[in-house]
């Protein structure tokens, strides 16, 4: 039985999509702003924190489900998408994507362009770290007014998936220090952010061939009763290059006790048979294997969960291993990007 079988949230995604079939004639005919608020009265039941928002001109419209930028829940609006029915003359799409142009917004009587947010930027640990201030005085008290309007505008300029997974620290200039505040003008941001993640970062979403180049780390972690516990990790240097891709965001880690030489062998056998199984088809990476306490744990990003388990599964039976496996939604390769530096 799948995972996805199993979880409660599959009758939710089924619901919902029944609903619309039921309705979907009924609201097309709508204009696309009652048509947008008839959606998100089938989808409020379901799943209360996201969105439906609608591109184009009913009858033939773009339905975009959004989790507003909350990774927290991108889980959930992945799988709505996937398990979405064919619905004729409605395109359906997970998450805001880019805005081509740029626009303009007006909040509480005071008014920003996209092209008065100005950038700068700096990779660290694996992601993009911004800075933010404005080409033109903004009133000390709309300060929190165009920060948050320029979050917004961040979210439609990168779009939602990218700017959620993709940027790290968001910092703002001083008031003081505005007039000599030297950043790009957002419209013209999306090149730079894109180099950025590509060749600096070494991002390039490029599954990578051949042998893998691996760095070895120690250090230690604070374990409940107040012991230190020495780790060992092993970094798949060469993954960097998946970080980020949308296909790759749940974390497999399989749990092997090492207590012998014979049993690390073992685990290292197993580790082997299952990456290799895993990079058939691109289905998954191996990105970092720790050793600790007498256990070693190995790190997959994996596309299929499903099919990730049950390939873990089946080696483990053929090879008579005690593992324990853990699998967890970390979209931006948190469990990873930690061992960066």
């Amino acid at each position: 039985m799948s995972t996805y079988d199993t979880d409660p949230r599959a009758e939710a995604c089924a619901s919902f999509w029944q609903a619309v079939s039921t309705r979907l004639e009924s609201l097309r005919a709508l204009p696309a702003r009652e048509l947008m608020e008839g959606l998100n009265a089938l989808l409020e039941p379901h799943f209360p924190r996201l969105a439906a928002e609608v591109a184009g001109d009913p009858p033939v419209f773009k339905l975009v489900l959004t989790a507003h930028g909350s990774v927290d829940d991108f889980e959930d609006l992945m799988m709505l998408v996937q398990n979405s029915p064919k619905l004729p003359k409605v395109e359906v799409e997970a998450f805001r994507q880019r805005s081509r142009d740029g626009f303009g917004m007006r909040m509480n009587n005071f008014e920003l362009a996209s092209s008065e947010v100005l950038v700068k930027h700096e990779s660290y640990r694996g992601r993009v770290a911004l800075e933010i201030g404005f080409a033109k005085p903004i009133p000390m008290d709309m300060q929190d007014h165009a920060r948050h309007m320029s979050l917004i505008m961040l979210d439609h300029i990168l779009g939602e998936y990218d700017f959620a997974v993709k940027v790290g620290a968001v910092d703002y200039c001083d008031a003081d220090a505005q007039a000599g505040f030297e950043g790009v003008p957002l419209d013209d941001f999306v090149p730079l952010f894109d180099a950025c993640w590509r060749d600096e970062l070494g991002h390039t979403g490029v599954f990578p061939p051949g042998e893998h180049a691996w760095s070895g780390l120690s250090a230690t972690r604070t374990a409940e009763d107040g012991r230190e516990i020495e780790m060992i990790v092993m970094r798949n240097d060469v993954a960097t290059a998946l970080v980020g891709r949308a296909d790759l965001c749940h974390r497999l880690s399989v749990a092997v006790p090492v207590e012998s030489g014979e049993e690390l062998e073992e685990a290292r056998a197993y580790e082997d048979r299952l990456t290799a199984r895993l990079q058939v088809h691109e289905a998954g990476c191996c990105t970092h294997v720790v050793l600790e306490e007498g256990v070693r744990t190995i790190h997959f990003q994996v596309a299929d969960p499903d099919g990730a388990i049950s390939q873990a599964q089946s080696l483990q039976e053929d090879m008579d291993l005690a593992v324990e496996m853990e699998l967890v939604f970390d979209p931006t390769w948190q469990s990873y990007r930690v061992w960066l530096g």
